[in-house]
């Protein structure tokens, strides 16, 4: 044995692994769906929608979607502007 970790490294373009998507993902799906709740308004002052897409997008451009994952993205940029 090495001793070595084993860490996900940043692949084409440096992004890194779809694989380390799918939590955060989850936490997303979670929050916007709380977010954009018709009896979420008092939520709406503490975590605007501007700050969620900018999560959203730093997680597209950081990481190597696959397709899947880029439609679960969609569907979040799609339900906050709507």
């Amino acid at each position: 044995m090495s001793g070595t970790i084993n860490r996900p490294t940043a692949r084409r373009g440096g992004r890194l692994p779809a694989s380390l998507v799918d939590s955060q993902l989850e936490h997303l799906e979670s929050m916007v769906q709380y977010l954009t709740r018709g009896d979420a308004d008092s939520a709406l002052d503490r975590l605007d929608h501007e700050y969620w897409e900018r999560r959203i997008r730093a997680l597209q451009e950081t990481h190597d979607l696959i397709a899947s994952q880029q439609r679960r993205v969609s569907k979040l940029l799609d339900r906050l502007q709507r």
